[in-house]
């Protein structure tokens, strides 16, 4: 392809293709395209399939891998558990198998040393040199995977630091050589030897181990399409994106179109000056850590229409959709549900780069923050930075951000901070209009210490303490917050409305108060006259009826002669939000063989070197750029500047060449991976990883735990009222 000179088409026929290295695409390669043949399921593996099995005692099967490492193991495209101590616990996979930390004696480093209770382990069970610990900070922002390099007493110490300081707060769990319960696995890496405890029915067929690898590396190349093939069985040694089923560098014009990502580290990463790339309805699931990365320097890259599930499974600080110091990007009609901590998450820290500015719309969240606190479903962070570009932040479709606190030796409620859109540490300027968030820990919307943030027409329904709640940080002065024609559900002791740190309560106006139990409601911790009486909420109404279109299917629209619709609060875009393509069901036992859950509609007969000005056959009946239907009075009146630029007509078409299924020979021999780095290294000689960015995705981590020395003043100690 490279040789022909110009752009070509690679059509791969159904079947499963193992590469132990990544498919390195380059300037040369510009133009190319690589997609399934029409009805045919091209699988792309990093794995390698795990023969010659033998059957011993107690249930457990052996094999020999030829492989440096083993991070997974997968049976007819179903995850497996790596043996550990506790097992998991089925009822309640969350909450359940976990052992707590206790205090650490003094003089032991926090961020290396973890104590733990002796009798928690059984004969035969205690931490041994070695073996990884899975462990949660104190803080529960965070997990790591940290290599016990000593036992002394009841203290394990490790190779590496954690993110944040281990401590009596902390629940973890230890791996184990030998698998002692069904569906759990080991390998040895000195012998090349993989046990799996099998259950009944295991023939040896369909077991496939996985390292850490890239499957595609797109390096400087423009307008390639990628479309219609599944990514399958590669992990991650860390939550920086260093490797990930596809890879990229300085691209434009790239396509990602309909493909399927299951059990990978990263789905898809943009790095250095990736601008005008699209990634568009692929279905992500269990994913290890993020679904979709943009690191420093990406702008102008539109990411819609796709389903997420399940992702940050092994590696829960990141967003499912991640950006760092990224700039105007369009993150609209995806469809993401069951996250551990962010769906949509953007940090920026450095005023030398330009961020923000980005569009996050349509978006369609549920089951966000289901194991850490503070957290938000979609998350912007501008500490140091708080001139960053302001975002647009419309008509997303916000249910259940949870929050999971611990405390000493196990998990607690409140004082969660948890909501449903947050702007943490300065986030600043930005539009919040014509959101839905229900059922949130802490607040609907949360401002912490930003400015200039406008925040109108948002339905805010049943969450944990306030609708909408603005809270200083020391040393700055919170202005400019305009809190305006928002639809705030009161709860039955009349809190949960607004509560705010703004000098300016004129700000806050013409906002309506759905009190259906008809409590006395608090606006600032005072009565709303008090506050109306100090410059407040003027022109704000309390009603008792809601005006739903029809809330007992989910319809929360205003009908016709609602208070909300005659006192001007526009309808959020009920109907209108997440993903258009088929959602996503989970692997429980499919081999990922066969047919992909997305549709592969991309015919082979059609060119695809190039896109045409009109969308193809793979694109939702509603074009996920316009503006939906309904309702058309919520037309942004700030347009979308960064719709990537639309490809050149389509040459003639080609013919179809079958590329046959790749058979891999009885052994096959990966390059040596890495250990776990504390900083991980770029994936290629001379591109610059997170790492070399402000300390990687965990610079945000250095700066949390300054800010969290005294406890709780990342939020509490600068909160005052409108006593």
């Amino acid at each position: 392809m490279q040789q022909s000179g110009g752009a070509d088409t690679a059509y791969l026929a159904g079947g499963t293709y193992y590469l132990d290295s990544p498919l390195h695409l380059t300037s040369a390669d510009s133009g190319s395209s690589f997609v399934a043949v029409t009805g045919q399921d091209a699988v792309i593996s990093g794995g390698t399939p795990v023969t010659g099995w033998t059957q011993g005692a107690n249930g457990i099967w052996s094999a020999h891998v030829d492989d440096a490492q083993v991070l997974q193991l997968t049976v007819n495209g179903v995850q497996q558990v790596e043996s550990r101590f506790p097992n998991v616990d089925p009822s309640d996979p969350i909450r359940g198998g976990w052992l707590w930390g206790q205090e650490l004696p003094g003089g032991a480093d926090p961020t290396k040393s973890l104590a733990f209770n002796p009798s928690d382990f059984p004969a035969g069970h205690a931490p041994q040199v070695g073996e990884t610990v899975t462990v949660f900070s104190e803080n529960g922002y965070a997990n790591d995977h940290l290599t016990i390099a000593s036992v002394n007493g009841n203290v394990m110490t490790f190779t590496t630091e954690a993110n944040y300081d281990l401590g009596a707060a902390s629940r973890f769990f230890v791996s184990e050589p030998v698998p002692d319960n069904v569906g759990e696995w080991s390998f040895d890496s000195q012998t090349g030897t993989v046990l799996f405890k099998a259950p009944a029915g295991f023939t040896g067929e369909g077991a496939v181990a996985s390292s850490d690898h890239s499957l595609f590396v797109v390096d400087g190349a423009k307008d390639v399409s990628i479309k219609g093939l599944t990514f399958t069985d590669t992990a991650a040694v860390a939550g920086d994106p260093a490797t990930a089923a596809i890879e990229v560098h300085d691209a434009t014009g790239l396509t990602v179109e309909s493909n399927h990502f299951v059990n990978v580290g990263v789905g898809v990463v943009l790095h250095g000056d990736s601008s005008g790339n699209l990634i568009s309805s692929n279905n992500f699931e269990h994913i290890w850590s993020s679904a979709i990365a943009l690191s420093p320097g990406t702008s102008g890259n539109q990411i819609s229409n796709n389903v997420i599930d399940h992702s940050n499974e092994a590696f829960v600080q990141f967003g499912s959709i991640d950006m760092q110091e990224s700039a105007h990007n369009q993150i609209d009609h995806n469809t993401i549900t069951n996250v551990p901590r962010f769906a949509i998450s953007e940090v920026n820290y450095d005023p030398n780069q330009v961020s923000g500015g980005n569009v996050i719309e349509y978006n369609n969240i549920s089951h966000s923050g289901q194991q850490t606190p503070d957290v938000g479903a979609i998350y912007l962070f501008s500490h140091e930075d708080p001139g960053a570009l302001g975002d647009t932040i419309r008509y997303n479709h916000i249910v259940d951000t949870g929050g999971l606190n611990t405390h000493d030796g196990g998990f607690v409620a409140g004082n969660d901070m948890s909501s449903g859109i947050y702007l943490d540490n300065l986030a600043s300027n930005a539009q919040i209009y014509g959101n839905f968030v229900q059922g949130t820990a802490f607040s609907g919307i949360l401002i912490h210490g930003g400015s200039g943030n406008e925040i109108h027409d948002n339905t805010l329904l049943d969450n944990g303490k306030y609708g909408i709640s603005t809270i200083g940080v020391d040393g700055y002065t919170i202005t400019g917050n305009e809190t305006y024609e928002n639809f705030i559900q009161v709860s039955q002791d009349g809190s949960n409305t607004i509560d705010t740190d703004q000098t300016n309560p004129g700000l806050i106006h013409n906002n309506v108060y759905y009190n259906p139990d008809g409590a006395a409601l608090t606006v600032a911790d005072v009565s709303l006259s008090s506050f109306q009486q100090r410059g407040g909420d003027a022109g704000s109404v309390v009603t008792t009826q809601g005006g739903f279109t029809d809330a007992a299917h989910g319809d929360y629209s205003f009908t016709t002669g609602s208070v909300a619709q005659s006192h001007g609060i526009e309808s959020a875009a009920f109907g209108s939000s997440g993903a258009t393509i088929a959602d996503s069901e989970p692997v429980t036992g499919t081999p990922v063989t066969a047919e992909p859950t997305t549709p592969v509609t991309v015919e082979p007969t059609a060119p695809v070197t190039a896109e045409p000005t009109t969308p193809v056959t793979v694109e939702p009946t509603a074009p996920v750029t316009a503006e939906p239907t309904t309702p058309v009075a919520v037309e942004p009146t700030v347009p979308v500047t960064v719709e990537p630029t639309a490809p050149v007509s389509s040459p003639t078409d080609p013919g179809v060449i079958s590329i046959p299924v790749v058979v891999p020979p009885a052994e096959v021999t990966a390059p040596v991976a890495p250990s776990v780095p504390t900083t991980p290294s770029g994936s290629s000689g001379h591109h610059a990883s997170w790492g070399d960015h402000g300390g990687g995705r965990n610079w945000l981590q250095d700066i949390q735990v300054s800010q969290d020395d005294n406890t709780d003043r990342h939020h509490q100690s600068s909160h005052w009222h409108w006593h």
